[in-house]
Order: C-alpha cells, then structure tokens, then sequence
C-alpha cells in the first residue's frame, strides 16, 4: 500500500474508533473488494458470501475499538473472515468445498472465451474446486491468500497464527496434495 493511502487508513481507524461511520465507510471501501474475493473462494452461495462478507464488516465495526495497528487493517479483516467462514462451516457440519464463482473465473480472464474455452475453463475450476476441498481450511486460506490476493508469506502468517518458515513448509505440502488429487483429473482429459 503506498505511503499516502496508508496514511489515510490510519486516519480512518483512529476516527472509526472515535465512531465516525463515514471513516468506517472509507475503510470498508478500501477492503470490501478483497474480503469479498477472499469469501467467494471458500463458500459456495454468492448470497451467502455476501452475508458473510457483510457480517466481516458488522463484526469489524463491533470491535474497531480493540483494533491495534500493529499489523494491517487488511490483516486483521482476513482474521475475523477466517474465523466466520470456519465457524460457519462446523455450524453446517460438513466442510464446505472451495469454490469459485464463475463471473470471478471470467474476470481472471484478459478476454472473453470462445463457448468451448469457457466450457473447458469451468470444468478445469470444477475439478480445482473439488482438490480444494481435500485441503486443511489452513491450507485453503494460505493458497486463496498467495496466489488470488498476491499476499506474502508475512502477510498470511498473523492471519492463520504460523510463522512465515511453516507457511512455506504448509504451502508446499499444500500444492503436492492438490498436485496428486489434479494429476488423474488431467489423464482422463
């Protein structure tokens, strides 16, 4: 985050934490975009994830006073994302499946697929989706947070509470797994 823009938000904590909405508005702005992304790739309903990412922000609100700027705001949003979608997940007692909308899919693109890319995309999400779903929700978020929100090991680390070192040891573990359930997905192709 450059200089300036970092400077803003901690203008708008410290006169969000006075109670001023409209500087909360200015943060919810700033992060809603990522927070959204972060939610759609873990929870199947866009109307669920709308919820989910919407109580991020109530709960964001409710707590902005025990906000400490220590570690970014960003961070700290990822945390309570985390702990909804995990939570809500035992709530439903099954482990929600990682998935992508498919408009995401679409924006990912630089342009707009023949019918039989796009068929061949969705199927190519389909089967991400369901080797995501044979990961550890650590897992999932480590690899959502690396590679669809371009975080650092730094990043992630107070978010799922490990250090950078074991982020890279979860991650690479991560990957094999997702490597060996996608390699017999790829020969029947």
């Amino acid at each position: 985050m450059p200089d300036t823009a970092a400077a803003n938000e901690r203008i708008w904590i410290r006169q969000a934490q006075q109670g001023d909405a409209e500087a909360f508005a200015r943060l919810y702005e700033q992060h809603v975009d990522a927070i959204y992304r972060y939610i759609a790739l873990r929870v199947p309903s866009q109307q669920h994830v709308e919820d989910l990412t919407e109580e991020v922000f109530w709960r964001a609100w409710q707590a902005i006073d025990r906000f400490r700027p220590e570690r970014p705001f960003l961070h700290w949003l990822y945390r309570i994302a985390h702990n909804l979608v995990i939570n809500d997940a035992r709530r439903a007692e099954k482990h929600r499946s990682y998935e992508m909308m498919t408009d995401m899919g679409h924006a990912l693109m630089d342009e707009t697929p023949s019918p039989e890319e796009n068929l061949f995309r969705q199927e190519d999400i389909q089967q991400l989706r369901q080797a995501m779903t044979t990961l550890s929700p650590d897992e999932q978020t480590l690899l959502t947070m690396r590679f669809f929100d371009g975080a650092s090991y730094d990043d992630i680390a107070p978010v799922l509470g490990k250090r950078p070192g074991a982020l890279r040891v979860l991650q690479h573990r991560a990957l094999k797994k997702l490597a060996k359930q996608l390699a017999p997905m790829r020969t029947v192709a």
